[in-house]
């Protein structure tokens, strides 16, 4: 038969289509449709995500990633936690020392009373109401009546907590500090291992040396370590006796007497576990301030350091409200100040009276051939934006009508102006903050705001001077004075009392609290030199007590052996402990017996067995997240295994065929140590036990985020 050519075919079907595609053109024109929108809107959609690609692109290569990041915001007002309720920590407090006192007395050890510890007693009665006195007058009747002698240490307590606290009910809570004066240590091992701690200073033994020491110059005639100065008609600032010694004489009377921060509010920026500005939070709120403490880096864990603090510091009228935030962002800056000032019942409608703008970012290793992105994210969190909070603080007070109670700014300044070096733009920024003595004439801020700079020395233990902490010690025989926290802190809360803050409201004040950091030249060769030293020494005790070791087996091999197998390598097993109820004995129980024959046995309840089941195991592991916020080694265990994490393994592994006795990991049958437990299975465990959301691997594959509804 005939054939067909397929090119011929495909000829055709090419003229069909381009006369199909005529035919629709014809027809579009003919109703007035363009055909070609849709593609040009396409190709306009393309050529613009291209450019914004680019744009992007630039940007990022401009930046770098450490400064895109840095600035996201973070403020979000669904996680602001608030922690006010200081007159339940009271009562716990209060049963706890109380408690405490009976265990000794029935143990049959007599104790005098302990109403010594001045800074619990302290603390009780900043946190005293009516109802805490009540409570004591009740529990004092109670252990009266016992008329046991045994009890009568834990009778004499409570009527004092009692007469203490009854005293202090019309008083208002104040922050005195009952700590010592701490100083750096650092020893070298016999066997080269260097270990840093701190002890108190003996040439300081309380507050009252320290403060003398500090206010004292030397036979130079140089300033002391800590004092103030003020500004002369050139602009420079010089050494004020005046000013010191009305600094001097109130930190005095708060080491002595104490302050009361009643009806103050406070923002406090950069105030993280180990930092000053948490120190500064915790005197706030002993002294009854209401505080807003911001955290860049919000979790649990973040949030039960604050609750603790809280629960540690928190007097009457006190607060504490926690809001993630960074300072590098400037919508955060903007939402902070409108969450502070704004009159809505969801935000605070305070009127702050200090600010301590203390967030910080490290920026270790850049020095002026390698400044980079995190370098500009450090200028801008501890310099541009510190400026622009101010600014949105002056501006809200304006918006407000709000010019009769300037709020004091702490800025934190530094005498680190390129000292150290490899510390980016640090000692700009430093420098950049002290323009603010200036602008506050220049640019009007006196009604709102208050300046006082406080020049922040050697503090050992923060986030920035940490990792120094080991040649604290050897810098301190060099002249200069190095801090703990919480001397800094006490350093500055120095400039919130009355005769501080009266001057700054009428000009800045600048407090060097430098420890005579400034006057040692080449501080860091001295840094480097003492680090030097340290491991030069550590290096050589450890090769020495490594020859020891060697020369021990040598003639001492089976002695060697034995030691060397004393179970230093035995991990600790976890303690299991059953807590049960006691069973009464038949003799405890012979009151019951005029019961008998009054009760017919046969419908009387016997409970021979309890128990707990929620959503965090049993009472015992529901107990320790409530009270603790973490489970133990032993909870952790016991979790794990009801969740399956784990079993108990007896007999032969079968990866390696040895005996084992203890736990194995469901998924791999890899052996567990106990030790072991808790690092590897906690944050899982409490990510899937407690009150949460449906987990659908859980539920058959129930997804409560993929359900469907239907709404008319």
């Amino acid at each position: 038969g005939p054939t067909v050519s397929s090119a011929e075919l495909k000829k055709v079907r090419l003229r069909e289509i381009e006369h199909i595609q005529q035919q629709i053109a014809v027809l579009a024109r003919y109703a007035g449709i363009d055909l070609r929108s849709d593609g040009r809107t396409a190709e306009s959609h393309q050529t613009g995500a291209q450019q914004l690609q680019t744009s992007i692109d630039n940007i990022t290569a401009e930046f770098g990633d450490d400064l895109i990041s840095g600035v996201q915001p973070r403020f979000d007002a669904r996680k602001i936690r608030r922690f006010d309720s200081c007159w339940n920590w009271a009562r716990q407090d209060a049963y706890e020392w109380i408690q405490q006192t009976i265990a000794v007395c029935t143990t049959g050890v007599v104790s005098d009373v302990d109403v010594s510890d001045e800074a619990r007693l302290q603390q009780l009665q900043n946190r005293v109401d009516l109802q805490l006195v009540q409570m004591l007058a009740g529990t004092a009747k109670i252990l009266s009546a016992s008329n046991s002698d045994a009890l009568q240490p834990a009778i004499q307590l409570v009527q004092a907590l009692h007469d203490a606290c009854k005293d202090s009910l019309d008083q208002e809570p104040v922050y005195r500090e009952f700590s010592k004066p701490m100083q750096p240590e650092t020893r070298v091992l016999s066997t080269g291992e260097v270990k840093y701690t701190e002890k108190p200073r003996p040439s300081e033994r309380n507050w009252a040396e320290y403060i003398q020491h500090m206010s004292c110059g030397d036979l130079y005639d140089t300033p002391p370590l800590m004092h103030l100065r003020e500004q002369t008609e050139n602009g420079q600032w010089t050494y004020s006796d005046m000013y010191s010694g009305a600094y001097f004489s109130g930190l005095n009377s708060i080491a002595t007497q104490g302050i009361s921060f009643a009806g103050k509010t406070a923002l406090v920026t950069g105030c993280g576990r180990g930092s000053i500005g948490a120190e500064i939070v915790s005197s706030l709120l002993a002294g009854g301030a209401k505080v807003l403490a911001t955290t860049s880096s919000y979790s649990r864990a973040t949030t039960l350091f604050f609750e603790n603090l809280y629960r540690t510091h928190g007097s009457r009228g006190s607060e504490l409200v926690v809001v993630p935030f960074n300072q590098g962002s400037v919508q955060d800056i903007e939402n902070l100040v409108s969450y502070v000032y704004g009159k809505s019942g969801s935000e605070l409608n305070w009127n702050l009276d200090y600010v301590f703008p203390f967030a910080a970012v490290s920026d270790i290793g850049s020095t002026l051939t390698n400044l980079g992105s995190r370098s500009e994210l450090a200028q801008r969190v501890i310099l541009t934006n510190v400026l622009r909070l101010l600014g949105r603080i002056k501006a809200a007070k304006e918006s407000a009508r709000r010019s009769t109670r300037p709020a004091l700014v702490v800025l934190p300044l530094s005498p680190n102006h390129g000292t150290f070096g490899g510390d980016g733009f640090y000692g700009e920024c430093k420098i950049g903050l002290e323009t603010a003595f200036n602008r506050w004439e220049s640019e009007s801020w006196e009604k709102q705001l208050a300046i006082a700079g406080a020049v922040i020395g050697w503090t050992r233990g923060t986030g920035l001077m940490s990792g120094n902490n080991l040649v604290a010690q050897n810098i301190e025989e060099l002249g200069v004075r190095t801090y703990s926290t919480r001397e800094m802190a006490l350093n500055i809360l120095g400039l919130l009392q009355p005769s501080v803050t009266h001057i700054a409201y009428r000009q800045p004040v600048w407090a060097d609290f430098g420890g005579g950091m400034g006057r040692v030249r080449g501080l860091n060769a001295a840094v480097s030199k003492a680090r030097e030293a340290i491991d030069t020494q550590s290096k050589i005790l450890r090769r020495i007590a490594t020859d020891k070791s060697l020369e021990f087996e040598m003639t001492h091999p089976v002695l060697a052996a034995f030691i060397s197998s004393d179970g230093s390598d035995i991990s600790p097993l976890a303690k299991h402990k059953n807590h049960t109820p006691t069973a009464k004995s038949y003799d405890d129980l012979q009151h019951l017996r005029q019961l008998q024959g009054m009760a017919n046995l046969d419908k009387v309840v016997v409970i021979t067995g309890f128990g707990e089941v929620s959503p965090h195991g049993n009472a015992e592991t529901r107990w320790e997240i409530e009270a603790f916020g973490e489970l133990t080694t032993e909870g952790c265990i016991e979790l794990a295994w009801i969740m399956g994490l784990i079993k108990h393994h007896n007999g032969l592994l079968p990866a390696t065929g040895q005996q084992y006795i203890g736990w194995t990991d469901v998924k791999s049958g890899a052996p567990v140590k106990d030790v072991e437990i808790k690092p590897r299975y906690h944050e899982y465990i409490l990510a899937h036990t407690g009150i949460r959301l449906i987990e659908p691997e859980l539920s058959n594959g129930y997804d409560p985020a993929k359900k469907q509804a239907l709404r008319e």
